[in-house]
């Protein structure tokens, strides 16, 4: 039933988007992996568009969709240039992407408490067993669902929604790691499609930061609705303080992270604690 479905949506074209989106010369992409503040982000830029109608549940899709919610036919409608939002890894036919980092640790913390209030792993998982047997994972597509603006959307594990999707499935490819060098390994070098924002920067100077990536996205205003837009922001959605991990990650778990990924880590600007215990440990 689902397959005859999806065939009758995507002949009228009402099959979600997704990574199969046709892209167009003058897109612009805000990415960032699941768990990485990119709702918040995503708040930032769609309330700076139109500081008139702040974003909500019911204008969002149609002044920054992503692509896992928006149909091929509502990606038609969508006026230009479009700002879309995306998970996922590295795509050659994105004209220019805002990519927001943040620190991987802090993420896997994030993304545990996600995927337990979404129902999509068991709650008694532990945050060190999460680490170990999904967050570190490059085996399986990683799904944001569960960060979705304003969180889950209720038919996301409906029929109809499911119905939607080639093969009953769509996520975001690869894992933290993976995702991130994805873009920095093909566009690292290329300032004029590639800008690259930390988390834990856009915390402490949002409006500095906000300004930096609007103007790399052509859609630079004047200060007082920068100023406007991350009030607007900062009223519908609150960021968590970077860190957190220091008070709840497992040290296993934080010692995973760094030793696989240590090299991405500290490419972005992240200091190892393995580091400093190596470098206290030979004092």
């Amino acid at each position: 039933m689902i397959r005859l479905a999806y065939l009758a949506n995507y002949l009228l074209k009402r099959d979600i988007a997704g990574r199969t989106l046709r892209k167009l010369p003058d897109d612009i992409f805000l990415v960032a992996y699941p768990g990485s503040g990119g709702q918040w982000f995503r708040r930032l830029v769609g309330n700076l568009m139109d500081l008139a109608q702040p974003l909500n549940e019911r204008n969002v899709i149609s002044r920054l969709p992503d692509l896992y919610h928006l149909s091929r036919h509502g990606f038609a409608k969508i006026s230009h240039p479009r700002v879309i939002f995306s998970h996922e890894c590295f795509d050659p036919e994105y004209p220019k992407v805002a990519y927001l980092v943040r620190d991987p640790r802090d993420v896997a913390v994030s993304f545990y408490e996600e995927k337990r209030q979404g129902g999509s792993i068991p709650r008694k998982l532990s945050l060190e067993q999460f680490v170990s047997t999904f967050f570190m994972r490059t085996d399986e597509y990683q799904g944001g669902w569960s960060e979705q603006l304003s969180g889950a959307i209720r038919a996301n594990r409906g029929f109809r929604y499911r119905s939607r999707l080639k093969h009953e499935f769509l996520g975001t490819p690869a894992s933290w790691g993976e995702n991130v060098m994805s873009w920095m390994g093909a566009r690292g070098r290329d300032s004029q499609t590639l800008l690259i924002i930390r988390y834990e920067d856009l915390y402490s100077d949002p409006v500095g930061e906000l300004k930096k990536a609007t103007a790399f996205l052509s859609l630079d205003g004047p200060l007082q609705h920068i100023q406007a837009a991350v009030a607007a922001a900062q009223s519908q959605v609150t960021p968590e303080p970077p860190g957190r991990w220091r008070a709840v990650l497992p040290e296993l778990a934080r010692r995973t992270i760094e030793s696989v990924w240590g090299p991405v880590m500290t490419e972005v600007g992240y200091t190892l604690e393995s580091s400093i215990e190596r470098i206290q440990a030979s004092s």
